[in-house]
């Protein structure tokens, strides 16, 4: 099932009228067999914020093919004016096209870590087509051509636009007369590197010797977001990436060779993605960066254009291309060990999350809006990391706080259309980290849906907090009365000792069940969130093997019904504290029987626990015993 679209999209593909553009078409491709070290050849990208595609000379040096299942790569080396003004290779070159003769060898990929910043590795083209014949069964509607259906058929280009192609093409060819030139000049005895003489194969348990050039970037996050998402994703050198200033969607955009290009899994006021470089287009199909980016095969996500700011050069080491992440302008959808794979004008399913934070000591509010590329795997924890870097952002402090969370998911995974959940929590340091684990739970149960992949609509996380303690104990349990029959109701006066505050009481009513046999009635009165510690019959329910298979809407149901930290929860108790396991066998028969006997007279025996609300996080566990008469 695919994925809907966010209402942002749909409503402006289907208003925006697409202007017609000339299909860029592959070149010629330089089979690996026929490369030769000593070869000479020209990479190009951009460097700096003018946007313009330059080009750097390559200097081959010998293949590396570790045999079947392993990627085969080109080493060379980086010369000329443009590499002199960046230092060497840059993190974000990754992509950069490879050509000798002006036939397309691959992409820029990696370097080797620690090394001398002028020598790399390209990934060889031939691996990299493979990429457009794979299936893509996470594909979506593409509205882009639903629109472009509606357009005059007329695709020719305009005459001064075939003009500027005449050009380019004229520039090249005399680009690459010179470059066969300078392989006549260039290539001697010294300079080449036999075979026998490249890196040996590594050991598979070493750490990889080599380092891939996209850039990782963060938008939106501070330093502690940025570390929780990374805790939590298992990510590391992630860099702040600056703000780009075109936002937005983009129905007409085009790419060509060189071209900046980003990668995004988070779009909007928080960001994650990568920049690098495109290596080849052909129509609307374009392949880019010669490595993974997350490396998790047939994907969904936005394809973006991206703007370089300028490079750094690194330091005995590699330097970086700073780019921001700018406008949707497609879709990815193949994330490889040969690097990436997309399509212009088509978009990917998303997953908008909006995340309201207020201040109550301060009464400040501010909202954050995000959209999330759906993958069922990532979206549980980048929605956590979202609401905790927006949380973080707003308190400013690590310190003991007391958060209120309120999140309502949007899906078709259950009947209602909606998970809702409230809670409250407490902390000495960071609470954040603790508020958002339920909603990383809900949004993982509704992605592990077994029955058919669930549309997320939309998610709204409200959050507000305050720097103090809210905890109390139960110090008292007053009941009403202390005999009752089955079916009655007894109100349990409660007293509670907030954190430095005077005690305050709450009176809890409660049923007893119709099940209740005569004698001693045992009522534990603890925090939703605490486990009683003899609750192994509660509810005079019946364990059964069953319990631990449970189907995906007994687990939604489990999650909405498990108790609040903020609650005052009564419910039976059971002591398994010296009883054989005769007693209990005799106990799960006896309530059998009981059920049995009520189902037989037409009577239902409500839920035997009762539930109230409170202003206070409960830390603690109280018993009380009634006496149940016989009826």
């Amino acid at each position: 099932m695919h994925k809907i679209l966010s209402k942002l999209f749909l409503a402006i593909a289907l208003i925006i009228f697409i202007a017609s553009n000339t299909a860029s078409a592959m070149p010629e491709i330089y089979p690996l067999d026929q490369l030769k070290s000593g070869m000479w050849g020209k990479a190009y990208t951009v460097v700096d914020g003018s946007g313009k595609i330059e080009s750097f000379d390559v200097h081959i040096v010998g293949m590396t093919d570790d045999g079947k299942g392993s990627k085969r790569m080109i080493m060379a080396e980086a010369s000329g004016d443009v590499i002199k003004r960046t230092g060497g290779i840059l993190q974000g070159m990754s992509g950069s096209p490879v050509y000798i003769n002006g036939k397309l060898v691959g992409a820029l990929a990696a370097t080797l870590k620690e090394m001398n910043p002028y020598t790399f590795f390209i990934t060889p083209i031939e691996d990299m087509l493979e990429m457009w014949t794979l299936p893509d069964p996470k594909a979506q509607v593409n509205y882009f051509k639903v629109v472009k259906a509606e357009e005059p058929k007329d695709d020719e280009p305009k005459d001064e636009e075939k003009t500027e192609s005449e050009t380019k093409t004229e520039e090249k060819q005399t680009e690459e007369e010179l470059t066969e030139k300078e392989t006549l000049e260039k290539e001697t005895p010294e300079e080449e590197t036999p075979e026998e003489e490249l890196p040996e194969e590594e050991n598979p348990e070493e750490e990889d010797p080599t380092e891939e050039l996209c850039a990782l970037y963060l938008n939106g996050f501070n330093s502690e977001g940025a570390r929780f998402l990374c805790q939590t994703l298992g990510l590391k050198n992630l860099q702040a990436a600056p703000s780009s200033t075109e936002r937005g969607l983009k129905l007409d955009a085009t790419l060509e060779p060189g071209s900046a290009l980003g990668v995004a899994i988070i779009y909007g006021d928080f960001s994650l993605g990568a920049t690098g470089t495109v290596t080849a287009v052909d129509g609307k199909r374009i392949l880019a960066f010669g490595h993974p980016f997350t490396h998790s095969g047939n994907v969904n996500y936005f394809m973006t254009d991206a703007s370089v700011i300028g490079s750094i050069s690194g330091a005995n080491s590699t330097g970086i291309k700073l780019a921001g992440i700018g406008q949707i302008i497609g879709r990815i959808n193949q994330d490889r060990e040969s690097g990436v794979a997309g399509i212009l004008g088509t978009f990917p399913a998303v997953v908008p999350i909006t995340v309201t934070i207020k201040d109550n000591a301060l009464d400040k509010e501010e909202t954050y809006n995000a959209t999330i590329a759906y993958n069922e795997n990532l979206v549980p924890k980048l929605g956590a990391s979202i609401a905790y870097t927006a949380l973080s952002k707003m308190a400013d402090t690590l310190a003991e706080s007391t958060v209120d969370i309120d999140f309502n998911i949007k899906t078709d995974s259950v009947a209602s259309g909606e998970i809702s959940r409230k809670n409250m929590f407490y902390n000495s340091s960071d609470v954040g980290q603790v508020a958002v684990l339920e909603l990383m739970q809900a949004l993982n149960l509704v992605c592990s849906n077994t029955k058919q992949e669930s549309n997320i609509f939309g998610v709204d996380v409200n959050i507000s907090f305050e720097t103090e303690r809210r905890t109390a104990s139960i110090v008292a349990i007053t009941p009403d009365k202390k005999r009752v029959k089955p079916g009655e109701t007894v109100n349990l006066t409660v007293d509670l000792q907030p954190y430095r505050k005077p005690v305050e009481q709450v009176v809890v009513p409660y049923t007893v069940p119709l099940t209740a046999r005569q004698g001693n009635l045992t009522l534990e009165i603890h925090g939703g969130a605490l486990v009683p510690v003899n609750q192994a019959l509660a509810n005079s329910g019946v364990v059964t093997a069953t319990d631990s298979v449970k189907s995906y809407e007994d687990k939604i149901k489990d999650f909405l019904k498990a108790g609040k930290n903020n609650q005052l929860v009564v419910e039976v108790g059971s002591s398994l504290e010296n009883k054989t396991e005769k007693d209990i066998r005799r106990e799960i028969a006896q309530a059998k029987r009981a059920q049995a006997r009520l189902k037989k007279e037409g009577k239902i025996s409500k839920r035997s626990d009762s539930r109230v609300d409170t202003n206070y996080i409960i830390d603690n566990v109280m018993r009380t015993t009634l006496s149940v008469e016989k009826v």
